[in-house]
């Protein structure tokens, strides 16, 4: 009897246990490529395991430049504000398919992979995005009144040649991230995102649905099958939506994406700003990322793929403690994500940053949050 009464306590422990969203995870399927070099499928592992112990901090540009500072050996806001250095770090290549010596927002891209070797170094976790021109008019990729470019660089089209040629240049890129050893660096590489808005060339009013997948595939394709760039892992991220349906009526397919994310910010004006202004913005940031966090947590558990909030932020965050009880407490507490990446601290634009630098407003507040244990920067993670 005292045997059947242990085991009954014990199975209601286990039954009633709260569980996390997205705790039960299925198998892990094969990634986009298979041909994928053992760092990369290192990196997917060990970012898989991650999930069971935390969020890994992120943020865009973090060694390269932060508030009124530029290119500083070791420097980083982050490690100014909390002696650590972010677990994850993101990077900027659009212009290199110009062939530029540095992107849009000035740092060389030889320092970038410096950067990248660096972070890599640290313990870090390095993800790249893309804003490429637009290869039909010239402009910037912000360049969208049109509703053919994607469509022309497609095969048989008139920019197909050209556009491949922009891949080549990314792949010359990603083929010499090698870290002091001479051994592939792998990167996450989070191409033609925040598609479901209209602000970018391929966007959902200047593609259809079929020809952003085409697109998609076909640089993947070009990528991994004619370039042999095998230390790449995709990342689907569109801007926020409102249902699973729109988030997956340009979605690839399974093969050909690995890590699933989403785009979200809060709109923050000035530091002035009413605070009944505020608090809308926050519940309208709030309500937007749990609906999109719901979304790809419950896709990622389905198709076996890594979720994450691949850019985020509120500028200037007005919000007293923002970072602590808004994002952390109200947020993503009770989420199993694999990161959260904000945005850039711009060293050229005073009021234009998304993490706070040494002596300004939230400082102790994002101390606070990193403390957290389930929040991971780049010490704790460090093989």
């Amino acid at each position: 009897m005292k045997k059947i009464a242990l085991f009954l306590a014990v199975f209601c422990i286990v039954a009633c246990k709260p569980q996390q969203k997205g705790e039960e995870r299925d198998a892990i399927k094969p990634l986009a490529d298979s041909k994928a070099n053992s760092a990369t499928r290192n990196l997917y592992n060990r970012l898989n395991s991650l999930l069971q112990r935390g969020i890994l901090l992120g943020h865009q540009d973090d060694l390269a430049y932060g508030h009124n500072w530029y290119d500083e050996e070791g420097r980083s806001d982050v490690h100014d504000v909390t002696a650590k250095y972010p677990a994850v770090m993101g990077w900027e290549i659009g212009h290199i398919e110009q062939d530029a010596l540095y992107n849009l927002d000035s740092v060389y891209f030889d320092r970038m992979k410096r950067y990248i070797r660096e972070a890599n170094q640290l313990g870090a976790i390095n993800t790249i995005s893309w804003h490429a021109d637009n290869i039909a008019t010239g402009g910037s990729a912000w360049d969208c009144a049109q509703d053919n470019v994607v469509k022309s660089v497609l095969p048989d089209s008139e920019n197909h040649v050209k556009f491949l040629s922009w891949l080549d240049r990314l792949a010359d890129f990603f083929l010499d991230l090698k870290d002091d050893k001479g051994s592939s660096i792998p990167v996450m590489f989070r191409m033609y995102h925040e598609h479901t808005g209209s602000w970018f060339w391929w966007g959902s009013r200047q593609s259809t649905p079929e020809e952003y997948i085409q697109l998609w595939r076909m640089t993947v394709e070009y990528l991994r099958d004619t370039r042999n760039v095998h230390n790449l892992l995709y990342t689907y991220s569109p801007a926020a939506v409102e249902n699973e349906e729109q988030y997956l009526e340009r979605y690839p397919g399974d093969n050909y994406v690995d890590i699933v994310g989403f785009d979200c910010y809060a709109n923050g004006e000035n530091e002035e700003q009413s605070k009944e202004k505020t608090i809308q913005q926050i519940k309208a940031y709030k309500n937007n990322m749990i609906v999109n966090l719901d979304i790809v947590v419950n896709y990622a558990d389905k198709a076996g793929k890594i979720p994450a909030i691949t850019e985020t932020g509120m500028e200037r965050f007005p919000f007293p403690d923002f970072f602590s009880e808004v994002v952390y407490q109200q947020i993503i507490k009770n989420y199993k994500i694999s990161y959260i990446l904000f945005w850039r601290n711009a060293y050229n634009r005073p009021t234009h940053y998304y993490l706070p630098y040494k002596g300004s407003n939230n400082e102790f507040d994002f101390c606070v949050f990193v403390k957290e244990p389930k929040i991971l920067l780049a010490e704790d993670i460090k093989q």
